[in-house]
């Protein structure tokens, strides 16, 4: 188990790597938060139907915090709601344009910075290497939550993690 405990220890300081960049995020940067991106790329992926429910299910948090931060990035101009022509109680999701732009000069602040950080790596060392991380965060996210659909949208299962393992 001693690979299992160097693995727990790389990923707390990944963790730590992580809190450090969103503390040293800069506000009025024409940039986002790393929560508030996150929330807004889903939104962009979700598009032509994106409501609320099926967001905080995409981004594993609870309707109750999705609606505040959906109600924050409505005031801020990032998203707006769309009346649901099926069902006039329900609401689309979708960026506005200075929220398309807003994701976009977030991403590509993180890919600058992801860029840096690889820049001595090849190419095909971070091709496995986010192979790896995927194959990875899926396999947690199985153990974690039974069922749970991953960020491409396909359903986890521990089996077949198991079953791909070499």
């Amino acid at each position: 188990m001693d690979h299992v405990d160097a693995l727990r220890d790389e990923v707390r300081e990944l963790m730590k790597v992580l809190r450090l960049v969103k503390q040293h995020h800069q506000q009025g940067s024409g940039t986002l938060a790393p929560g508030v991106a996150g929330m807004l790329v889903a939104i962009d992926r979700l598009a032509g139907g994106c409501h609320l429910k099926e967001l905080a299910a995409d981004c594993a948090l609870d309707q109750s915090t999705t609606s505040r931060a959906v109600s924050a990035f409505v005031a801020d101009g990032l998203v707006r709601r769309v009346a649901d022509p099926h069902d006039g109680r329900a609401s689309f999701l979708e960026l506005t344009d200075a929220g398309r732009e807003a994701m976009c000069r977030t991403n590509e602040l993180y890919a600058n910075l992801l860029a840096d950080a690889l820049r001595d790596w090849t190419r095909t060392d971070v091709e496995l290497f986010s192979g790896l991380l995927r194959r990875f965060v899926e396999s947690v996210a199985a153990q974690s939550v039974p069922g749970r659909t991953t960020t491409d949208n396909r359903t986890t299962d521990g089996r077949k993690a198991l079953e791909a393992t070499p």
